[in-house]
């Protein structure tokens, strides 16, 4: 069942949050999603030109970085973390009123 925090949110939030979600440890500690573009839209729903576009917003708002010698590699940034985890403490709380 889909949440009310992703009923209420556009592409972007969703994108981010599945990224979080799937992301891998390198062995330097940093952390990266090792799905394309192209892999996760049908994953969340949206064509690939609704993806190209979320990435270049979320690049542009500072969310997503590329991972040099990485083609096609990204990783969330502190401003994404935050993001994310604020979100999930409001459908925690959303979760404890229904």
């Amino acid at each position: 069942m889909e949440s009310i925090i992703d009923k209420m949110t556009n592409n972007a939030y969703k994108v981010l949050k599945y990224m979080y979600s799937c992301q891998i440890k390198l062995p330097d500690g940093r952390k990266y999603i090792p799905l394309s573009q192209a892999d996760m839209a049908p994953l969340i729903g949206v064509s690939t030109i609704t993806m190209n576009k979320v990435f270049k917003q979320l690049r542009d708002d500072n969310l997503l970085l590329p991972i040099e010698g990485k083609r096609g590699k990204y990783e969330l940034t502190e401003k994404a973390i935050i993001i994310i985890k604020d979100m999930d403490k409001l459908e925690d709380k959303i979760g404890e009123i229904e």
